[in-house]
């Protein structure tokens, strides 16, 4: 394995800083691909970057992702121009009378759709952004909600995408049984500080308990004056305020294709593509047949809903590109060598986890990650006797914070694109929050590390 030392690094901070520097996404994303392939490859630079962007196009992960997303693009778009969307917001606006009921009303939606955080961060971002903004609330506010209440809960549950996956990963390295791996994930969830400190922060500050900080205080300010959109002029809108909407509006076409969604999903053992194309098969019959929508305008409502996640998805192809980069620099195995010599029984847990979501937060990765870390913290965790399931529990949060974090996670981009907030805008607001949530969770893990 060749040993490229601290060029490792200079891909991903490459990217984080000219992100920082300039508020954009793409550039950055290419750069900082285009830096690591000169790295790895030296003067095949430019095949092997044509190489990857070719894989990243044509995966089964990646063409998962990309189905994915535009089925709940287009299943959204067709309860906006239904107007199911309308009707469960202005019910919503009568029971709801102030901010903090708004923002409540934004984290108890999210906790209620909980099977996959990809269509949590589309639907509900398309459900609450006519009630936050009765109540002059950012949409970087909104978009911290939504996205604080995605990875954090889909991890604590074991009836999610995300536990299921995982579940996986423990069957394959050997740390459960065949078929046994939801009953090893069980034993992980009382460990998943994260969970538990995210779910807390994002209450507090829905509450108004936490105060709002950093730039989201700039945003909420500005929000004040009516402007809830953030002004960039970079950023391509994608808001659906002016889409035309049905005369009927009725709810239940808001409510039955969650329903139908949320329990195909489970049926076909948590595969959310199997569920997003019969939710979208249900919704198109049920819209026609109730003559809320004719062919034509269903037809136009799917296009719709693919271009809504055009851009998202531009940009989750890049991510994944840079990901194949980062793993033929091999940057996790670097950074997890240059750590080991500090960990000891009590320190392990709180420094894999450290450890664990700064690279996911600089990669951007999640489920990648779990599965290159989990072979490696399982066999530390066992030669330092630390609890197994601890062990796990480490390398779990600290996908979840990158997912959460990440200037360039899949969720980090589809909670900013349902709320209309470009992506770094996004990013950057909720970082401050991120870090109180980082620096909890090591705290608890310390805590951990030195009581069991």
């Amino acid at each position: 394995m060749t040993d490229f030392g601290l060029l490792t690094l200079v891909p991903v901070m490459l990217v984080i800083v000219m992100a920082i520097i300039t508020r954009s996404s793409l550039e950055p994303l290419v750069v900082g691909i285009l830096a690591g392939c000169v790295i790895a490859y030296r003067g095949d630079f430019l095949n092997q970057f044509i190489q990857h962007l070719q894989t990243a196009l044509t995966t089964r992960d990646s063409g998962w992702v990309i189905i994915v997303c535009m089925l709940y693009g287009s299943l959204i778009m067709m309860m906006i121009r239904a107007g199911g969307t309308n009707a469960f917001s202005t019910l919503l606006l009568k029971y709801v009378k102030s901010r903090r009921m708004a923002l409540l009303a934004t984290l108890a939606l999210g906790l209620i759709i909980f099977i996959d955080d990809y269509f949590h961060s589309l639907s509900v971002g398309a459900a609450m952004k006519k009630v936050t903004d009765k109540f002059k609330i950012s949409r970087e506010l909104l978009a911290y909600v939504i996205h604080a209440t995605s990875a954090p809960l889909c991890i604590l549950l074991p009836v999610s995408t995300w536990s299921i996956f995982i579940s996986r990963i423990l069957e394959n390295n050997k740390l459960v049984a065949e078929g046994q791996g939801m009953s090893g994930y069980i034993h992980v969830i009382p460990y998943l500080a994260l969970g538990y400190v995210g779910l807390t922060l994002v209450f507090l500050v829905s509450l108004g308990w936490v105060p709002i900080i950093g730039k989201m205080k700039q945003a909420e300010l500005r929000a004040s004056t009516g402007q809830t959109i953030p002004p960039d002029p970079t950023h391509i809108t994608t808001d659906d305020q002016d889409v035309p909407v049905a005369k009927k509006n009725k709810i239940l076409y808001f409510i039955a294709p969650i329903v139908v969604l949320v329990a195909t999903t489970i049926y076909f053992d948590f595969d959310a593509l199997k569920g997003a194309l019969l939710a979208n098969i249900f919704t198109f019959g049920l819209l026609f047949f109730d003559c809320a929508l004719k062919i034509p305008e269903l037809s136009e409502s799917l296009i719709k809903g693919f271009s809504t996640v055009l851009l998202p998805l531009v940009l989750l192809i890049l991510a994944f590109v840079l990901k194949q980069v980062n793993d033929d620099l091999h940057l996790v195995q670097y950074v997890i060598h240059h750590v080991q010599p500090l960990m000891s029984r009590e320190l392990f847990p709180a420094i894999a986890f450290m450890t664990l979501a700064t690279i996911a937060f600089l990669t951007s990765t999640s489920w990648d990650l779990y599965i290159i870390a989990i072979p490696i913290i399982v066999p530390l965790a066992q030669s330092l006797e630390v609890n197994v399931w601890l062990g796990v529990s480490t390398v779990v949060c600290g996908g979840a914070f990158g997912s959460n974090t990440g200037f360039f996670s899949d969720s980090t981009i589809l909670s900013a694109s349902s709320t209309n907030c470009p992506t770094m805008t996004h990013a950057i607001t909720q970082l401050p929050y991120a870090v109180i949530s980082m620096i909890m969770t090591g705290v608890v893990y310390l805590a951990i590390g030195f009581l069991s």
